[in-house]
């Protein structure tokens, strides 16, 4: 392996026995074979490093490090990546075998510091769920804290970003876990040029024991990420901060009732996006943004 290979990619791992070799092997049969893999054993209590070391292989490196959330565990393969691009992807899920290429070539024509495709959506058994997930051609920032559509799919198995951005201090936040990866987007997309490959590229596995389906850390992250994003001056439009925080409030209240089964915990997070929104009360029927 060349000591400075021209992709490194980052697999923070907690508790992923079950998936994490089908992760590194997806990573390994890349058709960009100069690569290194920088597995994170973020304080497992099952035998996720045992399994990562079981694959003979001098492109992977095991760093085994107390538990400390998934933003710590990226930031430590970050600080430890040698490659000109560093990409992400998380430990449940895999990678199709031309990503690596297809996104160093387009981010080179480009000449853009970031770079993401669609998704595919898939179940425990890495079946599709449906159509690709695509992103966005537009503003990724305004799509991000907007919270309608897609702005990157999949974001902590998607990106693939030029090293300068990260030399230039852009990390993780440890204050966030489930919305640590817009925080990422919001990050990048302010200061860097990116660009998107429309095809899906890599699949992303969802479990029912996803942080995403945490509906009381959903809440108290993307409450800390606005109010991040306000204080870096994103929202000091008004209008737009308001029909953001709606959307926000929308969503947390939806979480509640939807995921968590807990209408008194909604209904509250629903009436306050309604004062700041009226029109959201069409939503349900019209399916407006």
């Amino acid at each position: 392996m060349s000591t400075s290979p021209l992709v490194s990619v980052i697999m923070p791992a907690y508790n992923a026995a079950p998936y994490i070799e089908e992760a590194i092997r997806s990573v390994l049969t890349q058709t960009l074979g100069d690569l290194e893999l920088i597995v994170v054993n973020d304080g497992s209590t099952d035998g996720t490093g045992a399994v990562a070391r079981t694959i003979a292989d001098p492109r992977v490196r095991v760093i085994d490090q107390p538990n400390g959330g998934v933003s710590r565990a990226r930031n430590t393969g970050i600080d430890g990546a040698r490659g000109t691009y560093i990409a992400l992807l998380d430990a449940d899920d895999t990678m199709l075998p031309e990503n690596l290429r297809t996104k160093t070539t387009a981010l080179e024509a480009a000449g853009a510091d970031w770079v993401f495709g669609d998704v595919w959506r898939c179940d425990a058994e890495m079946r599709p769920l449906g159509d690709p997930e695509q992103g966005t051609d537009g503003d990724v920032v305004r799509t991000t804290l907007m919270g309608r559509g897609t702005a990157v799919p999949g974001i902590s198995s998607n990106l693939l970003v030029h090293r300068r951005c990260f030399d230039g201090g852009i990390r993780f936040d440890p204050q966030l876990s489930n919305a640590a990866d817009q925080d990422m987007v919001l990050a990048l997309g302010r200061a860097h040029k990116w660009t998107r490959v429309p095809v899906a590229l890599s699949k992303y596995r969802t479990l029912s024991t996803s942080m995403s389906r945490n509906v009381a850390l959903y809440q108290k992250d993307h409450l800390y990420l606005f109010a991040k994003a306000a204080a870096s001056g994103l929202l000091d439009d008004a209008a737009f901060r308001r029909r953001c925080l709606a959307n926000a409030y929308w969503a947390i209240g939806g979480s509640w009732w939807k995921n968590a089964g807990s209408p008194a915990k909604a209904v509250p997070w629903l009436f306050r996006a309604v004062l700041m929104r009226p029109a959201l009360v069409l939503r349900p029927v019209l399916g407006r943004p």
